[in-house]
């Protein structure tokens, strides 16, 4: 969450009327993001409070598959997940200083900075949950964060490295592309695509709920399972803790059993999530720096470290 778009007090109080919303609110830019704007709405007058989203990278016409996403979500029963919220001519998405926007309830909870057992395993039985539920939804979005974008921008990040990360990137894109060939026939449905801890709200153990669907596809179902085991096992030192990750997977298979073709495939897309995100943090860091923002983007060793690691519990 970010601001990188200022809108005038008139054009947002022409915009919430269309919601049936009055101009008596307070409005906090929240800050935190890398892509988006985002701006807390809320009222003294009533408890509710809700979140606006003005979008500034990216397709924009792939909103409409996020819009149908979490509406059909949240109509099978998946409460947890923020709907946008449509306005009184019956329309979801918006335009708000020239940028496409969405409002949104704000949700209760906050993010787990350190989650335990009992959180990872809420969360296993939700993704469970939403890649089964998801199964029914005829939208179409391909991944384009997969083996075709890791091999096309390879070129413009190796000059940037030591040898030795060339070798590692180059080995390892080889090394999921191969795996992809073996297994030609994984399950595939639709994706969070950045299940990221900070993509979750909590109460105690309870998730309450789950953000941040804009890197949303179809794709391979155990790509998404390896980003949140990644993010969720490896936290601040990038050592999996391996107690956590099978808690999280248990809960997911019990929703969604792994087919055998899956558990096979586990370890290589757990090394090849880290080193998408290895790849994504190196080009925002390069880009960043050429845009004289040298502290504007998450590092990218984290993910490299996350990788090694992945590696070495796989016994190569």
């Amino acid at each position: 969450m970010a601001v990188y778009t200022q809108v005038s007090e008139t054009e947002l109080n022409y915009f919430l009327q269309g919601y049936g919303l009055d101009s008596h609110y307070q409005l906090q830019g929240l800050m935190g993001g890398t892509e988006n704007t985002t701006y807390r709405i809320s009222y003294e007058a009533q408890p509710e409070s809700y979140i606006l989203t003005l979008f500034e990278q990216g397709d924009h016409s792939d909103l409409g598959y996020f819009v149908s996403l979490l509406t059909q979500l949240a109509d099978s029963g998946m409460n947890t997940v923020a709907a946008p919220i449509v306005d009184q001519n019956g329309q979801y998405l918006q335009t708000l200083a020239d940028k496409p926007a969405l409002l949104f309830p704000c949700l209760s909870g906050t993010h787990p900075e350190n989650p335990g057992i009992e959180q990872a395993k809420q969360l296993g039985n939700w993704l469970g949950q939403m890649h089964v539920t998801a199964q029914q939804f005829d939208l179409h979005k391909a991944n384009n964060r997969s083996i075709g974008w890791m091999k096309s921008v390879a070129p413009d990040l190796l000059p940037l490295l030591d040898e030795m990360d060339q070798q590692l990137m180059q080995l390892e894109i080889s090394h999921f592309a191969d795996l992809l060939e073996e297994c030609p026939d994984l399950p595939e449905g639709i994706l969070h695509g950045d299940l990221f801890r900070d993509n979750t709200f909590y109460e105690g153990d309870t998730l309450t709920g789950v953000i941040d669907f804009y890197n949303g596809c179809n794709g391979h179902l155990l790509y998404d399972l390896a980003v949140v085991l990644n993010d969720w096992s490896c936290q601040d030192d990038s050592e999996p803790d391996l107690e956590l990750q099978a808690a999280l997977l248990e809960a997911y298979e019990s929703v969604r059993p792994l087919t055998d073709t899956e558990r096979h495939a586990l370890p290589g897309f757990l090394r090849a999530c880290a080193l998408r995100y290895w790849i994504s943090r190196l080009l925002a860091k390069h880009l960043a720096e050429e845009e004289g923002h040298p502290h504007g983007y998450k590092d990218p060793e984290h993910y490299k470290l996350i990788l090694l690691n992945r590696i070495k519990q796989a016994g190569w």
